[in-house]
């Protein structure tokens, strides 16, 4: 048993899928299943199943995974401790976020006033309540989530648990993403919504953690008609070539309104679902014993000043 097949274990967790966590580890699919399978025999234990749906966890390995969490959260500590101690000048600022755009142009400015010093940046990309994870595991010092405000109790509940404050930066509105292969794509260019009964013929691109478990209303809490045709995946860049190459739409939260000096790629239009009670609130977060360094003060103020413009219409 190694750091490292724990390592192994919650990647493909993360990912539901061997092929893309091998892929996330820079592994061959071989030598990644090997090792799994060396780890479950000393076990006595599967961690993991496969089933029609992809890589499932076992019961057990839930279990396993809620152990090995913290100790590969402390490690990775342990790992940034040992770095600073070895370049005193250094400095280190780490973040999540579920995927939003505006983090990365944050992040890249932090690394221009610091590059001088030296300084490391680690970004991680939280699917689910993964960011929420990282933050309550000190993996990251700050979250970028959102909170859909039909599931307000939902999240209020787990950010008590899990020790998060929670500071809301803007209310958006939910809308749908299409790419190119959507004839969506080819509406009027003075369209900006939409309404949920014309999503009908179209399949629907989701992450794994929407797929199933207590999200997985939203889509009816949205009352987007049923299609028999729907594509899951555990990857934000599997939904965006998704949207490129099919006519497939992705549920989102309109955040590019609230953006300063971005703009959607030019691959990708939304629309603004009509008639819909749901609103997303976007906000950062952070374990309630950590305390700002600096930097994550900046980044802070970085991301506040940004959303400043976002005119709240509710």
């Amino acid at each position: 048993m190694t750091f490292e097949q724990f390592k192994y274990i919650l990647e493909i967790a993360k990912t539901g899928s061997i092929n893309q966590a091998s892929n996330n580890l820079f592994l061959s699919q071989a030598a990644l299943s090997t090792s799994i399978k060396n780890l479950e025999e000393e076990l006595g234990q599967a961690i993991f199943v496969r089933n029609n749906r992809g890589i499932q966890t076992t019961p057990f390995g839930r279990d396993f995974i809620s152990y090995i969490t913290p100790i590969c959260a402390q490690m990775t500590q342990l790992e940034h401790m040992c770095r600073q101690q070895a370049d005193t000048t250094q400095v280190t600022f780490s973040v999540s976020s579920n995927g939003y755009r505006f983090v990365a142009p944050i992040c890249a400015k932090l690394y221009q006033r610091y590059k001088t010093l030296g300084i490391h940046i680690y970004h991680l990309d939280g699917i689910g309540d993964a960011t929420i994870d990282y933050v309550s595991n000190h993996q990251v010092e700050i979250g970028i989530v959102r909170v859909w405000d039909c599931y307000k109790q939902l999240y209020t509940r787990q950010f008590f648990a899990k020790k998060i404050q929670f500071t809301p930066l803007a209310t958006v509105n939910m809308c749908i993403f299409v790419g190119k292969g959507s004839p969506l794509f080819n509406l009027n260019s003075n369209q900006d919504t939409i309404n949920p009964q014309m999503l009908a013929e179209y399949p629907m691109v989701v992450h794994s953690n929407l797929n199933a478990g207590p999200y997985s209303d939203i889509f009816s809490r949205l009352k987007i008609p049923y299609n028999k045709n729907r594509i899951v995946t555990g990857s934000r860049a599997v939904i965006y070539d998704t949207l490129e190459h099919t006519d497939a739409f992705y549920v989102s939260s309109d955040c590019e309104r609230g953006y300063r000096n971005l703009e959607i790629p030019s691959h990708l239009r939304s629309f603004v679902i009509e008639n819909c009670d749901i609103h997303s609130e976007i906000g950062w977060i952070k374990h309630e014993d950590y305390v700002l360094t600096p930097i994550a003060k900046e980044f802070v103020q970085e991301i506040t000043w940004m959303f400043q413009i976002y005119q709240n219409p509710y």
